[in-house]
């Protein structure tokens, strides 16, 4: 229960990283466009990414880091 994911934008598979805020939904590879979401939202068609949400959450710690870094001392 501890490694159990919660089914949010973050740790799903066709989720893609904008900023430290949002990201892209890919869930529909034939769009133009892909419509921009939070990374907190979720929805029915929600995958887990495995590892992938690690790399994501240590990057967004980072990018935070670097926008604060009075902060991170």
């Amino acid at each position: 229960m501890l490694n159990e994911k919660i089914p949010i934008c973050l740790s799903c598979r066709f989720f893609r990283l904008e900023d430290v805020h949002s990201g892209l939904c890919r869930v529909d590879r034939s769009l133009e466009q892909y419509p921009m979401k939070l990374k907190d939202e979720s929805c029915s068609q929600w995958q887990e990414c495995g590892q992938q949400y690690y790399i994501r959450t240590g990057w967004i710690k980072s990018q935070l880091a670097k926008e604060q870094p009075d902060q991170a001392e």
